[in-house]
C-alpha cells in the first residue's frame, strides 16, 4: 500500500510539471479549458426572424466584413422613442467566448422601452489576434450606417455599448474614433460617416488588461488573463508590449468622448477599474454618469446588470 501512495505522489508531481510545461509553452490549454467553465460560446437555434410582445428580432444578419464572425442581431420597437435612438452593442465573453445570443433578454427589454438595439458578434481569441475585434466595431457600425433605411435606424442617433470584453472593445473603438491620433497608432480606421457618438454604455467592463495580471488579488485570474493576453495580442510578455499599452483605453481619451454611463459590481469583476476611467472621463471633462453599489450594502457581482429581476439589475436599466 505504501509503494501505490509513493507511485501515485509520484505520478502527481509528474503530471503538474508536464501541466506546468505545457501551459507555459502555449497559451491554448488554458483557453479551451476556460472557454468551457467560463466562457462558453452558446448555439443560436432562433428563427432568422420573431416577435416578442412589442419587439420584431432579425437574427444571425451578416454584416460586410473580411473577417470570419460577422453577424449581428436586430431587436426593434414596434413605437420607437423620440429621435430613435440605436443602440449597438458589443458582447462580453473574456475574449475567447461570449455571444450576442447572450445580450437577448437584456436588448429585448431595452427594445420594449422604445430603442433600437444590434447585437454583434466579433472574431474569438485564439481565432483571432488584436486590435481585429476593435476593428470589427468599425465594419459592423459602417454596415448599420449603409442599411439604415433598410432596417428602419437612426444611425444619427447613435449610443455605442458593450459588457466586460466587450466595454473594453466598444471603449476602444470610440477613443479610435475621437482621438484621431490614437487610431492610427493602433490602426483602426476611422468611420468617415460617423460624425458624432451620442453616448457610450459600458457594463463591467476591464480598461487596463495589464493591472489585471499584475495588481489581480486572485492568483486565478491573474493566471487566466494572462494567458488570454499572450493569445490576444500574440506575444509571450505581452504585458510589457507597446500593443498592449495602447490597449488602456483611458490613458487615450479626450474630451471629444461621448457623454458616458459606467457600471459595475463590487464582487468578482473590475469596480477599481470603472472608477478610475469614470474619473480620467471627468477629468477631460466628458459628462459622465455611474453606478457603483457599496459592498456592505449589498454584492453585485459581474455583469450583475443582467439581472433584471434583482434590485440592483432595476437600478442600472432605469439608469
Amino acid at each position: 500500500m505504501k509503494k501505490f501512495f509513493l507511485w501515485l505522489a509520484g505520478l502527481i508531481i509528474l503530471l503538474s510539471i508536464g501541466l506546468t510545461i505545457v501551459f507555459n509553452l502555449t497559451p491554448l490549454p488554458m483557453i479551451s479549458l476556460a472557454r468551457q467553465v467560463l466562457f462558453s460560446v452558446p448555439t443560436d437555434t432562433r428563427k432568422p426572424e420573431y416577435t416578442e410582445g412589442s419587439v420584431t428580432v432579425l437574427t444571425n444578419k451578416s454584416y460586410t466584413g473580411k473577417y470570419k464572425q460577422s453577424t449581428f442581431d436586430l431587436y426593434l420597437p414596434d413605437i420607437p422613442l423620440p429621435n430613435e435612438p440605436t443602440i449597438a452593442w458589443v458582447h462580453g465573453g473574456g475574449y475567447i467566448g461570449g455571444d450576442k445570443l447572450e445580450e437577448k433578454e437584456y436588448a429585448t427589454k431595452l427594445a420594449e422601452n422604445g430603442y433600437s438595439v444590434a447585437v454583434m458578434n466579433y472574431e474569438l481569441v485564439p481565432e483571432t489576434t488584436y486590435p481585429i475585434p476593435v476593428r470589427q466595431v468599425g465594419e459592423f457600425i459602417k454596415h448599420l450606417e449603409a442599411n439604415q433605411e433598410v432596417y428602419g435606424l437612426n444611425m444619427a442617433n447613435l449610443f455605442i455599448a458593450g459588457d466586460s470584453a466587450g466595454a473594453q472593445i466598444a471603449s476602444q473603438f470610440i477613443a479610435a474614433q475621437t482621438n484621431p491620433a490614437y487610431g492610427k497608432q493602433i490602426q483602426v480606421e476611422a468611420v468617415p460617416t460617423l460624425k458624432e457618438i451620442k453616448g457610450a454604455l459600458l457594463y463591467c467592463g476591464p480598461y487596463n488588461l495589464i493591472d489585471i495580471v499584475e495588481d489581480s488579488t486572485s492568483q486565478i485570474v491573474s493566471f487566466s488573463f494572462d494567458k488570454i493576453g499572450w493569445s490576444y495580442f500574440d506575444e509571450r510578455n505581452w504585458e510589457n508590449s507597446e500593443k498592449a499599452k495602447l490597449s488602456v483605453v483611458p490613458n487615450y481619451v479626450n474630451k471629444d468622448f461621448p457623454p458616458t454611463f459606467i457600471t459595475d459590481g463590487n464582487t468578482s469583476s473590475f469596480e477599481q477599474q470603472g472608477r478610475e476611467f469614470a474619473s480620467k472621463l471627468e477629468e477631460v471633462g466628458v459628462p459622465i454618469k455611474t453606478r457603483f453599489f457599496d459592498s456592505k450594502e449589498v454584492e453585485t457581482r459581474h455583469e450583475y446588470q443582467f439581472k433584471l429581476t434583482t434590485p440592483p439589475g432595476k437600478i442600472a436599466f432605469e439608469d
